[in-house]
């Protein structure tokens, strides 16, 4: 299986309650955005399932369903789209059934090396900053340092999320990290397709020159 991108996109769950997820994405591909979690956990399966076939031509192999909607390993399995699990979740079961990119969302080395060893392509890992999509979160951001520490000696792909922006991504340039996830940042309240895309290329750029 190819390297997922070192920029992944978390979608704002705010599909059709005002904004239209599509024309955000876009944007954010026109920006250079490859790959996206599909995080739209109130929409019905009919709904959601229409939206995952519209966003597919953007995406490819990048499109993502995230697990907090009740039908996603379903649709993943059907499909071969990729999934998103939460930390607890069974993911060797989970392995069993998706053929697309499988993550899950770690808070600790411990839960990225069991998601590891349990078969995962990918990790985040969270929060490194304060995320901008969750401000009253109260738990403590890992910050540069403890995201180093989080990450030694780990070689599953592993993505920083929480408070990303291009003076939060640009401070990890230098580290082990995979590259950057962002929901906030990407996807910013009342942002239309072309503040997407400026983001989503900000991003991409600050991840090349790491690459590099």
């Amino acid at each position: 299986m190819a390297i997922i991108p070192s920029v992944l996109g978390i979608s704002p769950g705010d599909h059709g309650c005002g904004r239209t997820l599509t024309w955000l994405l876009q944007g954010s591909v026109d920006g250079g955005l490859q790959a996206v979690v599909l995080r739209e956990p109130h929409l019905s399966k009919p709904a959601y399932v229409e939206l995952a076939r519209r966003i597919s031509p953007l995406m490819g192999r990048g499109l993502i369903l995230h697990a907090s909607h009740d039908a996603a390993i379903d649709i993943a399995e059907a499909s071969g789209w990729g999934l998103h699990l939460p930390s607890n979740a069974d993911i060797p079961q989970a392995r069993s059934r998706v053929r697309g990119w499988l993550g899950v969302s770690c808070h600790s080395a411990e839960e990225i090396a069991e998601a590891e060893q349990a078969g995962a392509d990918y990790a985040t890992i969270s929060p490194v900053f304060t995320p901008l999509s969750k401000p009253s979160d109260i738990r403590p951001a890992l910050e540069r340092d403890g995201l180093i520490q989080t990450i030694a000696g780990i070689d599953i792909p592993v993505f920083a999320l929480g408070g990303i922006t291009n003076d939060t991504a640009s401070s990890l340039v230098n580290t082990d990290i995979h590259g950057v996830a962002s929901m906030g940042f990407l996807f910013p309240p009342e942002a239309d397709a072309d503040v997407c895309a400026t983001h989503a290329s900000a991003l991409c750029m600050i991840m090349k020159r790491r690459d590099g």
